[in-house]
This record gives structure tokens, sequence and C-alpha cells, in this order.
């Protein structure tokens, strides 16, 4: 059911992306602009990839087979890393034509066609991530936390639009149009610079991901806690938990040592309670619990 009202999300998204992105690219091409055109340009790209996110959701979700035994969640990590790389390049191009503009001395815009067109996109930008942010925290989704990242930048870079062509408009009003000039390339390298940080660090973060590094330390407490009740609970000498995540599976292998033996259908039992515990903890998780009264084989299972 939250897959399904995911995917019904990103489709939504896909078609105001794309729609916005044709305004965009061709208010842009009126209006002689590449700050508006890096906006037109963001949005189109966006829809593409959002048109995509549904298939990778529907393989990230997928149960481990023959092919993929440990599952299908590295998709996701992936998907976010090239989308990632994809928006940083774009980014590089348009800065470094807005930095010869700069230098070659600026070039002059259609001001009153920017103030339009943006107005609109700063609204319809900010609605659309503010539902993308409360589903992505609704369903912990990576997918439509890195699709309201976007949608957050696309916002704030619609407004450094709309601030330059303001200022323009202010510039050419006292009489300062060789100023103006140089104002679009300007805002449009700023706001390049200011995309970077963010986007660099999601990258980092689904490259951790792809290389199976440990979540972070919110996630390792969250486990510690569920784990700690076990272990006063049933008396356990200790444990050891080795976790990782990828998009929004957390695969955790658990090592619970003994202080006398159990069962086979008692340790069934216990570990049934735990990985339910765990679940209510981070719903996609992977787990796997075992059981030992003897931990001198542990060291043998590592590949070294």
């Amino acid at each position: 059911m939250k897959k399904n009202k995911e995917e019904v999300i990103l489709k939504t998204v896909t078609l105001i992306c794309f729609s916005f992105g044709v305004l965009g690219v061709l208010f842009a091409y009126l209006a002689d602009s590449k700050s508006m055109l890096l906006d037109g340009l963001y949005s189109l790209i966006q829809s593409l990839f959002i048109l995509s996110s549904s298939f990778v959701l529907k393989i990230a979700l997928r149960k481990d087979d023959e092919r993929y035994q440990f599952g299908y969640g590295a998709f996701e990590p992936f998907y976010i890393a090239l989308r990632t790389v994809s928006l940083l390049t774009m980014n590089l191009i348009l800065g470094f034509s807005a930095i010869e503009s700069i230098f070659s001395g600026g070039y002059r815009t259609e001001a009153s066609l920017g103030i339009i067109f943006t107005a609109i996109s700063i609204f319809g930008c900010f609605i659309v991530w503010r539902v993308l942010h409360f589903n992505a925290k609704k369903f912990n989704s990576p997918i439509l936390k890195a699709e309201a990242r976007s949608w957050i930048n696309d916002a704030l870079l619609s407004v450094a639009v709309l601030i330059s062509f303001s200022l323009m408009e202010i510039l050419d009003y006292v009489g300062l149009s060789a100023v103006a000039n140089y104002i679009d390339p300007i805002i449009t390298v700023a706001f390049v610079l200011s995309l970077a940080p963010p986007l660099l660090k999601q990258l980092i973060t689904s490259i951790r991901e792809l290389l199976s590094c440990a979540p972070n330390q919110d996630i390792q407490q969250s486990l510690d806690d569920v784990l700690e009740v076990y272990k006063n609970k049933y008396g356990f000498k200790r444990y050891m938990a080795y976790s990782s995540k990828q998009g929004r599976i957390l695969l955790s292998t658990i090592h619970i040592f003994l202080n006398e033996e159990k069962s086979v259908k008692e340790l069934d039992a216990i570990r049934k309670e735990i990985m339910i515990a765990i679940k209510k903890v981070w719903q996609y998780s992977d787990i796997d619990i075992v059981f030992s009264i003897d931990p001198s084989w542990v060291k043998y299972s590592v590949p070294i």
C-alpha cells in the first residue's frame, strides 16, 4: 500500500515537474536568460529522473532471488548517486558558461518575462516540496527525500532568478543598465556554488551506502536500544550487531552470546520476538540473528 502511494506521488510530481521544465526553457529562450535556463533544465532533468524513480522503487523493494541473493536495496542509492552526478554536471556546465559571460561583458535579459515565470515557479515548487517532505518522513522513503531536496533546490533557484530580474529592473530604472548586464550570470554562478555542497553531501551518502558503510549513529543507537531490552529480559551474556544501510533497507547481522543452552524452539521464539521489535523501529530491515554459547568461532566468520 505504501509503495503504491509513493508511486502515485512520484507520477503526479513528474507531470508537474515536466510542465515547469518546458515552461522554464520556453521563458528562458524568450527572456534570453541563463539563470532561467538553469531553472528550466533542472526541472526537465528532474522530471526524467522522477519518471524512473517509480521503476527503481519497485526494484528496491523486491525480495532476494537467485540473481541478487542479498536483495535489491543497493539499487536505490545507486540511482540517487547517478542522478546527483547528472545534476552536478549540468550545474557545472551552466556555471562555467555564466563565468564566461561575466568576463565577456555580461548580457541583457527580458526581466518582465522572468518575473512572471519565477513567481509562478516559486509558489508551485514550495507546495510540491512541502508535500514531498511530509510523505518522505511518513513513508521513510529515500527516493521521496531526494525528490524533496531537488524541489527545495529548484524553489531556491527560482527565488534567486526572481531577485536577479528584480535587480535588473531597479538598475535599469536608476540608469545603471551596464551593471544590470552582469546580474543574471552572477546570480547563476552564485546559485551553482550554493547547490554544490548539498548535492555533494547526497552523493557521498549514496556512495557510503553502496560501499556498505555503517548507518548513522541514530540508527545504530535505535538498534542497540532494542537489543538491550532483550539482553536484560533473557539474560544474554552480550551481543554484537553489524549493520549497513542501502537506501531504505537496513541490513543487520546480530550475534547473541548465551549464558546457558536453550532449545532451538526457545531460540526461534526469541529470534522472532526481537525481529518484530526491530521492524517496529525500522520497517525495511533485513535481519539475521545468530545465537551462540561459544564465541570462539566468530573470528573465522570474517574474511581475514
